[in-house]
């Protein structure tokens, strides 16, 4: 109170305000009678024939009760927390986000505590204490999302590394025969982009020399916001791949905004890709006998870092082998806060519509088609929890860094979701799945309705292209993995999706003609398209055909959603807001 009063609400005003109820408590205590003054000297013989215990109850209550007579007299709005689309999570990802919040909370509190052995005990208290209060984790986030920090993010973000946590992720996860982390070094003179060393770390369940023969891999690229969480924050989900599909995984802990924005951590994961297929796999301990199949893999942020990544492979000349496989988990595919989605982009999505590949409902939910003022799911879910506006906002820029070069309205390595035709049209089997309530999720939708409208103009693949949205989840789904039972199964279904990929040799691809939408992609960028090996597969020709098992069809068809019912949610959302009764979909959750 005193810092409005001031003009200056603030945590030093916080502290002054503190430090003075302090002071006036303890002259109270000791300046004024022991039975108080007279109007509560009565209160004090009335309360002689209770006993301390029975005293602390009641007070407690009392306060207790004062805190929540709002809900008790019935003066808040109604079930708003079910109100806003936002909230409308299933149990499962909301047990999760509540053990979530908690913890970043508890790791907010005890950020400035030294030495980190007190801080990570601290921590693991004020964690606890959170989970009891969990309105106050809510509001202790929202208020350092508002001024986070590289510091902030990477203290709250990499809890993961947590002894307590660590122990927990050990204890749940399969046994592996290899966990080590390797240096790659990159040089200039090598052809790389810049003189550096790369930390890689390697998981696989086999033995050494399994491993040294091992003729596939799975090249991982962990997310954080381009800004935090190192290859062993992921460790929970990535070991669980492991021990499932007996293939290495290789994550890469790329440099990180802002002291490394963009392009140096995307250069960095590129030249991996592009060591390990010029070495065979041998810069990774691989024996180097045969080039290894890749599926390229990568969540959030990682996942835009893996459509950069496949972008700079195709146009690299001489000519790089493709991944058989990209799978990206919520991956940010725009990297901005455009709050409207183009009509030229809905045009792509009604494309598919009329094709079958999107439920035809799709856009009767969305207000003003036709005008340009299509809400997207950035706007839809701006109070997200994980990924709030003001939170992106700062990832954003801290990525981005200082560079006024940059066209961010046609830079498709900084947003994939601007990728030419000529290009999309090139891209392997590719999988991506993400949350309904992510307000990532659109960006998903409209890259894979560019992809597959660009390889179906070419004559390409696209019959393996899957994109899958979970019903009821936001953000950060993977990292509930060892907290939320339901989220095991979403991984062991990704992970069924990875072994598949990479357990088919990849077919070797004609050099043909373009279809008309690639080659007039490439007359409008100025480019002479005989110059680059353009590649037309039949649809009857398959590279690398989608054989997933009858346990994962299922789990898709119960828990995912097509995309997109989530557009009539999101009207349900936005007719509540104004206060018309709508049904209540309870549908579809895990």
């Amino acid at each position: 109170m005193l810092g409005h009063i001031a003009g200056r609400p603030s945590p030093s005003w916080d502290k002054i305000q503190a430090i003075v109820v302090l002071l006036m408590s303890y002259v109270a205590l000791r300046k004024v009678p022991a039975a108080g003054p007279r109007p509560f000297q009565k209160l004090h013989n009335l309360l002689k024939k209770y006993t301390p215990w029975q005293i602390l109850i009641g007070a407690l209550t009392t306060l207790y009760a004062a805190h929540h007579a709002d809900l008790l007299l019935g003066l808040t709005p109604a079930e708003p927390e079910k109100k806003m689309f936002s909230r409308r999570y299933t149990p499962g990802y909301t047990r999760g986000l509540w053990i979530l919040s908690a913890l970043d909370a508890g790791f907010f509190t005890s950020q400035n505590i030294r030495p980190k052995i007190l801080r990570d005990t601290m921590s693991a208290v004020f964690s606890v204490f959170y989970l009891f209060f969990p309105k106050r984790a809510v509001e202790k986030n929202n208020m350092m999302m508002k001024v986070i920090t590289p510091t902030h993010m990477r203290h709250s973000w990499e809890k993961m590394l947590h002894p307590v946590i660590r122990l927990m992720t050990w204890v749940n996860a399969p046994r592996l025969g290899i966990r080590r982390e390797i240096v790659v070094k990159l040089t200039k003179a090598g052809g790389y982009h810049s003189d550096s060393e790369v930390v890689v770390t390697i998981m696989f369940k086999g033995s050494e020399e399994e491993y040294a023969r091992s003729e596939t891999i799975i090249l991982d690229i962990p997310g954080g916001g381009f800004v935090a969480m190192r290859p062993a924050c992921h460790a929970d989900y990535l070991m669980a791949w492991a021990g499932q599909t007996n293939v290495p995984i290789i994550s890469i802990d790329y440099k990180k905004a802002p002291e490394f924005p963009f392009p140096y951590g995307l250069n960095e994961c590129f030249d991996i890709y592009k060591m390990i297929v010029a070495t065979k796999g041998a810069c990774i301990g691989l024996k180097g006998g045969v080039q290894p199949r890749i599926a390229l893999a990568g969540d959030s942020a990682g996942g835009t870092f893996a459509a950069s990544v496949m972008n700079m492979i195709i146009e690299h000349r001489p000519v790089l082998p493709k991944p058989v496989g990209l799978l990206m988990v919520y991956p940010c595919m725009h990297v901005g806060l455009d709050f409207w989605i183009s009509n030229s982009d809905l045009d792509v999505i009604e494309d598919e519509i009329e094709r079958g590949h999107i439920p035809e409902d799709i856009l009767k939910a969305r207000p003003g088609r036709g005008d340009g003022m299509t809400l997207n799911s950035k706007a839809a879910f701006m109070d997200d929890q994980v990924l709030g506006s003001s939170f992106l906002r700062a990832l954003m820029v801290m990525y981005i860094g200082g560079d006024t070069t940059l066209d961010l309205k046609s830079n498709y390595l900084v947003s994939p979701i601007y990728t030419p035709d000529h290009i999309l049209a090139q891209y392997p089997r590719t999988y991506i799945i993400t949350g309904e309530k992510d307000p990532l999720v659109d960006d998903s939708i409209i890259f894979m309705a560019k992809m597959r409208r660009a390889k179906r103009a070419a004559g390409a693949d696209l019959e393996s292209d899957t994109l899958r949205i979970v019903s009821g989840v936001s953000h950060a789904f993977m990292q509930m993995t060892g907290i939320v039972p339901e989220m095991k199964e979403l991984v062991r279904v990704v992970g069924e999706e990875l072994l598949d990929m990479v357990k088919i040799p990849n077919v070797i691809q004609s050099k043909e003609a373009w279809g008309d939408a690639s080659v007039q992609s490439l007359k409008e960028e100025g480019k002479d398209e005989s110059d680059l090996v353009q590649v037309n597969v039949r649809p009857a020709t398959l590279s690398n055909p989608r054989q997933t098992s009858a346990a994962v069809l299922r789990w898709e068809q119960e828990y995912t959603r097509d995309a997109v019912t989530i557009y009539e949610h999101r009207r349900v959302a936005y007719l509540d807001q104004l206060g018309i009764d709508t049904h209540d979909d309870d549908s579809g959750h895990i």
